[in-house]
């Protein structure tokens, strides 16, 4: 059996990732493994807050706001709660997770992550979409799991 050194959270900020990371937590702790907490953003995120929901002109802040400036504070939001949010949620560990941001496809970046950093086993939630939702809105678990380098636990 292969020893599970390094655990992967990927989270979107969801209470479904929260409910993951407690899991992600107890396992690190039962394996004495570190922890690392990963949310991908999409690049299709930036148009909409830069156009501000659909309105014109776009709502503030984000209406008065380049491009660049929409990322950074979209970034920032990450940092300051979503990736502490879910960091508090693994409960106490040996060592502080690493908690790391990326822009892209979510699938494609926790998949090149999991590999490049040789992640042993990532944890996930799992929004439960079935039939016609999920062929539309497409599951970022499914896609991990189908292609990871390594196991992946889905939590519901």
């Amino acid at each position: 059996m292969t020893s599970i050194k390094h655990v992967l959270v990927a989270t979107d900020g969801s209470e479904g990732s929260r409910k993951a990371a407690g899991v992600a937590g107890e396992l690190a702790r039962a394996l004495g493994a570190r922890v690392s907490v990963l949310l991908v953003q999409s690049e299709e995120i930036l148009m909409p807050h830069a156009w501000g929901s659909g309105e014109y002109p776009a709502a503030a802040p984000w209406g008065s706001m380049s491009i660049d400036e929409v990322r950074a504070s979209l970034e920032k939001r990450v940092e300051e709660k979503e990736l502490p949010e879910t960091a508090a949620a693994l409960g106490e560990l040996a060592s502080a997770p690493t908690l790391v941001q990326r822009w892209g496809h979510a699938a494609e970046e926790i998949c090149g992550y999991a590999e490049r950093e040789a992640v042993d086993l990532i944890v996930i939630g799992s929004h439960g979409r079935s039939g016609i939702k999920r062929v539309l809105l497409g599951s970022v678990s499914n896609a991990v799991a189908n292609h990871a380098p390594c196991p992946v636990t889905i939590v519901r």
